[in-house]
Order: structure tokens, then C-alpha cells, then sequence
């Protein structure tokens, strides 16, 4: 379990550095230079998400702190495909982002729901819980920094079904990959 606490408190501090604490941002990158500071930050995500992966398969007692998995698998389903709907938003021009500030936070906080609602055991607490929290937060932090949201300019619909397409086949390979990455088989009813 260490390990994996550890991992997702890199990945929050690392990933908090640029909203929370804007002028060591800077003040690294204007040290190490730009390259650098991107490599170091690169390197110290990659390190976060292999401690939380070793971490997570490292945890051998999953018992559960509650069970709704047979009431919400089906809303798990589909607010992962939701959230990948709205990852995959954040990196096309399209109309949800006239919707929301920041689909990719708001996609990733689906993510880490999903996973809460159907996993009810320490280490999905500890990993998803911290997740959806920080991902959260960040939405607020950000919010406050940049003030007054600004629209975007409307896009044609079939960008949407661009995005939309995308993200389903992302969600079919994470699914069907699902077992190599956490042990656990999604195609399988458990």
C-alpha cells in the first residue's frame, strides 16, 4: 500500500506544481531551462504511475469497505465512456469544450467516480478517491486563476462525432486491456 500511496501523491504534488504553486514553476523552469524541466516533470510522472501500478498489484488484501457493484456497473460503464468522451474532447476542437472549461479534468473525474462506484475496497478508495479529489480540485483552483470562462467558437457537429468515435474506440481498447495493466478482466462478469 505504501507504494501505492506514494505513487498518487507524486502524481498529485506533480501535477499541482503549474495550478498551486505557479511561481516554483517558474522559477524551475527558468533554473533548469525549458527542456529540462520538461524532462524532469515527464520523468516524475512516469515514475508516479509505475509506483501506482506496481503498488496496486502489490496490494493483496481487497476486502471490501462496501459492495454496489450489481447496482453500479451499468452507471460505471457508461461514465467511463463519458469521461473518455471528454478526454478525448480536450484535444480536438468541438462543442464541448463551449459546454465545459475543462473536459479533460471533468473526464478524468468521471473516470475516478466510475471506478469508487463499482470497486468498493481500500487500495480503489486510496488510488480513485485521491483521483477524483484532485482532479476536482484542480477545476476550482484553475477556475479561480483564469477567471471569466470564455466560449470557444462553435464548431460543426460532425467534430463532436470525430471526438465521440475516438473515444469509443480508446474505451473498447481500455477495456479489453484492462486485465494487463490491474489483473482484473472486464470481459468477464465477475
Amino acid at each position: 500500500m505504501t507504494m501505492l500511496i506514494l505513487g498518487v501523491l507524486l502524481w498529485s504534488f506533480g501535477h499541482m506544481i503549474p495550478v498551486a504553486l505557479p511561481n516554483l514553476r517558474t522559477s524551475c523552469r527558468a533554473r533548469l531551462g525549458e527542456g529540462p524541466y520538461k524532462g524532469l516533470f515527464a520523468l516524475g510522472i512516469v515514475v508516479s504511475v509505475a509506483l501506482i501500478v506496481f503498488g496496486w498489484r502489490s496490494v493483496e488484501n481487497v476486502t471490501p469497505l462496501y459492495d454496489i457493484y450489481d447496482l453500479g456497473i451499468i452507471p460505471a460503464f457508461l461514465m467511463l465512456l463519458a469521461g473518455f468522451v471528454l478526454m478525448t474532447a480536450a484535444n480536438f476542437s468541438n462543442n464541448f469544450k463551449r459546454l465545459l472549461r475543462h473536459p479533460l479534468l471533468a473526464g478524468f473525474s468521471l473516470w475516478a467516480l466510475a471506478h469508487l462506484l463499482v470497486n468498493g475496497d481500500l487500495r480503489t478508495t486510496v488510488l480513485f478517491g485521491t483521483m477524483f479529489v484532485w482532479s476536482i480540485a484542480t477545476m476550482f483552483m484553475l477556475n479561480k486563476r483564469d477567471g471569466e470562462f470564455i466560449r470557444p467558437a462553435k464548431q460543426l457537429p460532425h467534430k463532436g462525432v470525430m471526438v465521440f468515435a475516438i473515444a469509443s474506440v480508446v474505451f473498447i481498447a481500455a477495456i479489453l486491456g484492462h486485465v494487463y495493466f490491474t489483473g482484473v478482466d472486464l470481459t468477464v462478469q465477475h
